[in-house]
């Protein structure tokens, strides 16, 4: 995911010092990110995909995206949203395969608290456990082109 937003970066001829501004990081950050030097938060994550024109999918074993929709809470942050959005297919997907919460976690190498906070939304996991999660359940977290304003989600967003 990393490179692809280096590229798209590029392919938009935007400046690293201008996407890290809109991302409220350092320079130095967005570019040990993009070098795979260091991974940012998914919270980051969500947010330099969007600034980039992209979001964060579950995509299942046939190379479909998740197209279920997941309203906006009143003055809910973007970012959560997003969160939400994402772990509303792995909740679903948990439940149908008839995984506990205790289930899932022994599995990821979590605590079943953690995984609760995750489907909650409560907390962000870390990138490489979503990727992870959505991987115990058949399925793979990708990028997805936003295409239109109508495809973006339109919650209210936090400030950096």
């Amino acid at each position: 995911m990393q490179s692809q937003l280096l590229s798209a970066r590029h392919a938009a001829s935007l400046p690293q010092q201008t996407l890290s501004d809109t991302l409220g990081v350092a320079a130095r950050t967005l570019r040990d990110w993009e070098k795979g030097y260091d991974t940012p938060s998914l919270k980051h994550l969500i947010t330099w995909a969007d600034a980039l024109g992209f979001r964060l999918v579950v995509v299942d074993s046939l190379g479909s995206a998740d197209q279920e929709v997941v309203e906006a809470e009143d003055g809910e942050p973007f970012e959560r949203h997003e969160m939400r959005r994402l772990t509303r297919p792995l909740w679903t997907r948990r439940k149908a395969r008839k995984l506990s919460q205790g289930d899932l976690a022994l599995l990821l190498g979590v605590s079943r608290a953690s995984v609760q906070r995750w489907e909650d939304a409560d907390k962000f996991p870390r990138p490489i456990a979503l990727i992870a999660w959505a991987g115990r359940l058949e399925c793979s977290v990708e990028l997805d082109r936003v295409t239109s304003e109508n495809d973006r989600p339109q919650p209210g967003r936090e400030e950096a």
